[in-house]
């Protein structure tokens, strides 16, 4: 697998210069990850030690999906290379790609790769080997276009209301999923857009079909939190509109038993009329979606359990961790601890050893993608209270800024927030350590 260059940066805000890691080849047969990354602009973006501004750095890239057979290789039309040298630089990125794979894998579209200088055209074709079609693609620009728009309105409350009712049917799921994947991209980078960003998302939310309709849904499911019996939760249900049931259901799944059914048929028999079909029909909706539910349920966790017995069987458990790092989500990490859990009660030593090097090194690939100020409070978490904590925070003195001692507090709102007063306490010991410092 080709591993990421350093690229010597100069900050076009402050001027500070430091250096950045840029990956040049992305085989998605190797590291399916990279493919999100370039599609979520989250590639060769190189944030300022400094003052934290974030750039895009524009570089040559080549692009490997084995499976759709397809070899595409990106070079900016602003690097104004000449011919011969270009296509120097396509054989040489072409090799480096070859070299990296065993001699079974290459194939005879490796000597015709694609050309493209237009980034648009690059990223169109990549989209395409994931049967994104032409039609998809202009909506989704479509829904880029007007984004920007709303960007640009974002403190023109009369234009903005007037674009949102032109547009309604555009500002959707897909429309708000792209903002929110922006407003991420800020947050990360710590740039002050987050916060507009922020704003601009609350009030389209409150001028929107969809936007009001996520809100119903929302104070649906916030209704549920003072249910306090299966026949309490069937009056909240059959006192919801219908796209608010759904939401309803998913939120209150442990809760939709067979009590809370009884309760429901009891109703369904003590009724007439219309009112009897329609309680009928709500009853066999939800006996339906518990059914799926359950069902998507299992298949997550049978295809969890699948990625984790893989991990155990390889020779290198860290390395099979990178292989499947995409496949890595919240249901594999939940059988993960419950097979921790489980092998610390046999006493499986050997067992739990190796469970415990694949947690440890998905922490780890977590923490290499985090920014370094969390980083570093993450590690002062770990550190042994206070000489540990103390020495660290000496030698990172020059990153105790004021933005870095107001995430604390925030870390320390959210953990007591999560009920671990533990650790939020240890947090606030550490800040107040810091301030020594500062």
């Amino acid at each position: 697998m080709a591993e990421p260059q350093k690229m010597q940066i100069k900050c076009p805000n402050c001027g500070t210069p430091y250096q950045a890691a840029v990956q040049s080849i992305i085989d998605v047969g190797q590291d399916p990850e990279l493919r999100r990354a370039l599609l979520t602009n989250q590639l060769n973006v190189a944030v300022c030690p400094n003052c934290h501004t974030g750039i895009a750095i524009e570089t040559p890239l080549v692009y490997h999906d084995p499976k759709a057979e397809f070899l595409g290789i990106y070079i900016p039309a602003q690097a104004n290379m000449p011919e011969l040298e270009k296509q120097r630089m396509i054989g040489e990125m072409t090799q480096s790609l070859m070299r990296s794979l065993p001699p079974e894998q290459r194939k005879g579209y490796f000597l015709n790769p694609r050309q493209f200088i237009n980034r648009q055209s690059f990223m169109d074709a990549v989209m395409g080997t994931m049967g994104i079609t032409q039609e998809e693609l202009d909506r989704q620009r479509r829904k880029l276009r007007l984004l920007g728009q709303a960007e640009v309105m974002a403190d023109d409350a009369k234009g903005l209301e007037l674009l949102a009712k032109q547009n309604d049917a555009d500002l959707d799921y897909e429309f708000f999923m792209l903002l929110s994947n922006m407003l991420e991209q800020a947050q990360a980078a710590q740039d002050p857009a987050a916060e507009k960003l922020v704003a601009l998302r609350a009030r389209l939310m409150a001028l929107t079909t969809w936007g009001k309709r996520v809100a119903r849904q929302e104070a649906a499911v916030g209704s549920l939190e003072d249910v306090n019996s299966p026949a309490e939760l069937v009056e909240r249900m059959l006192a919801a509109e219908p796209d608010e049931v759904d939401v309803m259901a998913v939120a209150a799944r442990p809760l939709l038993d067979y009590t809370f059914f009884q309760a429901l048929t009891e109703k369904v028999d003590g009724s007439r009329g219309a009112e009897r079909d329609r309680l009928r029909k709500l009853r066999d909706h939800l006996l339906d979606l518990t059914q799926k539910m359950d069902q998507a349920t299992q298949e997550t966790l049978k295809a969890a359990s699948s990625v984790l017995r893989e991990m155990l069987s390889s020779p290198n458990p860290r390395s099979a961790v990178h292989e499947h790092l995409a496949q890595v989500d919240e249901a594999f990490m939940a059988v993960l601890s419950l097979n921790m859990q489980e092998a610390e009660r046999q006493g499986a030593k050997d067992a739990l050893a190796r469970l415990q090097v694949i947690y440890g090194e998905i922490l780890n690939t977590v923490e290499e993608g985090m920014p370094p100020e969390v980083r570093l409070i993450n590690d002062l978490l770990r550190a042994p209270y206070p000489d540990g904590t103390r020495a660290m925070l000496k030698e990172h003195q020059g990153q105790l800024t004021p933005e870095v001692l107001e995430l604390m507090d925030r870390l320390v709102d959210e953990l007591s927030e999560q009920e671990d007063q533990d650790s939020a306490k240890r947090l606030r010991d550490i800040k107040t350590q810091a301030m020594l410092l500062v």
